[in-house]
């Protein structure tokens, strides 16, 4: 059956005006009566900020200055301007190898490559419009985060055996790893390489490898799709971060160094290799990477104020406060209205006014920090809250070190990679005793309060039990046990009293935090099959 294109709603993003109206015309002929279009990136975000489009048709490169194709893909899907039934094609006259890892690595519907015949124009994008058709219902619940339901309607799908079966396992193995089931991710990888050998099958097999700590086998399985196809990028950082597991970063940095050859157009990748580099005390290739990183998120909705931060570190670490201090006014110029990148740009100031022995300015900074953290909603990443402790006991604020610290320990009390961290803290100043009793105490006091909150569950105090895990909760965002119960107390009491609306969304929030700190936590996916029963009920 031919595609309707009458009822289709389409955005052709180009900014060459003739390449438009050529584009606009092939779409009329196939009957197409909704066609919009923008001239640059910033032009067709706004229009996606405003109306939902079924084909989005957009040219690589949209001007000196400006967002690129990819650029524009990244943050139309990031901030859900597209909808997962939205068919995005690539459209260039470009076929670098810088540009062509970009886009397929960000994975656009299809490519097109200019010129192109009307009618390869409409087989391609027949194609992608029937194959998102096939997949809306799962992408619709996926992007309600009923990843128990997606999982199940891929098996409906892969139990009449589509031609494109291969499809709906890849997506099932994806859904798997994102709720922590690798058992059941598993042996879905098994079955397709049972029938073909497919790298992102073998990929897969990798990923749940790491997961579930394998690091030896997953760093085996990375290499060798690699020595297949040197071009899988993605197989690069997931060997990487296998290499890291294991305690060798100078390799992972090696690993990264090729893949950001072969695909230098991904912020994260540079990001990381800043990251690494610095570990490792390779200092100019870390200054090299975060300074790729900021030039490459200049017009990227994907800019962040950690690696302006990360580059201020570096250059610190050589010895040039100044250059670094000039840095940190770049975060706060550019991220003006974002607390996020001001408490970051204060721990920084504070760690670089120590380092040009300016203790008042470095002190004020701190206090700036300590304020924006505790009127912040959000849950300060454990890296920055130890630098912020660092800096209190560097200059001699102990109290607010102390305090800094404790926190850490009770969003991460089973978690010993932090905890680690925080023992080398108190190595490094000479507390290593005092330090032992505060980690100690701090860890205690979780167990025992939610012990607490266990008993009034078990009592049948399901409200009180709701109103002390919230606040818990709501006080230790990082903390996966604390979130887990507050999420299983409002579910209880949900299925004893019936559906509550308010309750459920309350609860939806708390798992979502834990999908984020630990999908692999064996509460996970209990929840999540018990949140997605009521919500259907």
């Amino acid at each position: 059956m031919p595609i309707d294109f009458n009822h289709k709603k389409f955005l052709v993003i180009d900014d060459f005006g003739e390449f438009r109206s050529t584009l606009r015309r092939m779409l009329q002929s196939f009957d197409a009566k909704d066609i919009d279009d923008a001239t640059n990136g910033e032009a067709a975000i706004e229009l996606m900020s405003n109306k939902s489009y079924d084909v989005v048709l957009c040219d690589y490169n949209l001007g000196y200055n400006r967002k690129d194709g990819q650029q524009v893909l990244e943050e139309a899907r990031h901030r859900k301007l597209i909808m997962f039934s939205t068919v995005f094609i690539m459209v260039t006259a470009e076929n670098s190898m810088e540009m062509v890892m970009g886009a397929v690595e960000y994975q656009p519907d299809d490519y097109l490559m200019k010129p192109f015949a009307r009618e390869v124009l409409r087989t391609r994008l027949e194609r992608a419009i029937r194959k998102k058709s096939d997949f809306e219902i799962i992408e619709r619940a996926i992007e309600r985060r009923e990843y128990v339901r997606a999982i199940a309607l891929c098996d409906q799908h892969i139990r009449k055996i589509p031609k494109n079966i291969f499809e709906y396992l890849k997506l099932k193995g994806e859904l798997c790893i994102t709720v922590g089931d690798y058992q059941n991710a598993k042996a879905v990888y098994d079955k397709i390489l049972s029938i073909r050998d497919i790298a992102w099958a073998r990929l897969g097999i990798g990923k749940v490898n790491y997961f579930t700590e394998d690091y030896a086998t997953a760093t085996d399985v990375f290499r060798s799709i690699i020595e297949q196809n040197n071009l899988y990028i993605e197989a690069y950082d997931w060997l990487s971060r296998s290499l890291l597991a294991q305690h060798e970063p100078e390799e992972a940095q090696r690993i990264l160094l090729a893949a950001a050859e072969i695909s230098p157009k991904s912020i994260f990748r540079h990001k990381t290799l800043g990251e690494i580099s610095f570990r490792i005390k390779d200092l100019e290739l870390s200054e090299k990477s975060f300074k790729k990183a900021i030039h490459l998120g200049q017009y990227s909705y994907f800019k962040s104020p950690s690696i302006y931060t990360g580059l201020a570190r570096v250059l610190v670490e050589k010895k040039e406060p100044e250059v670094a201090l000039n840095v940190i006014r770049e975060v706060r110029n550019e991220f003006r209205d974002n607390s996020a990148a001001s408490l970051q740009a204060a721990v920084m100031e504070g760690i670089i006014f120590k380092e040009m022995n300016r203790p008042d300015d470095a002190k004020k900074a701190i206090q700036e920090a300590i304020l924006l953290m505790d009127s912040s909603s959000e849950c300060l990443a454990d890296d920055i809250a130890i630098d912020l402790a660092k800096a209190c006991f560097d200059l001699g604020d102990k109290e607010a070190g102390t305090r800094l610290i404790q926190g850490i320990v009770r969003n991460n009390h089973d978690n010993e990679a932090v905890i680690s961290k925080v023992r080398e803290v108190f190595k490094n100043k000479q507390m290593e005793n005092e330090g032992t009793k505060i980690i100690s105490s701090a860890q205690r006091e979780i167990i025992l309060a939610n012990n607490q909150g266990v008993r009034m569950v078990e009592e049948g105090k399901l409200d009180k039990a709701i109103e002390y895990f919230e606040r818990a909760a709501n006080s230790l965002r990082g903390n996966k046990i604390i979130n887990a119960n507050a999420a299983q107390a409002l579910l209880m009491f949900i299925e004893k009293n019936g559906r509550n609306n308010e309750l459920l969304e309350r609860a939806g929030q708390y798992i979502g935090r834990l999908g984020s700190i630990d999908p692999s936590y064996n509460k996970y996916q209990k929840l999540l099959c018990m949140y997605e029963r009521l919500l259907a009920g």
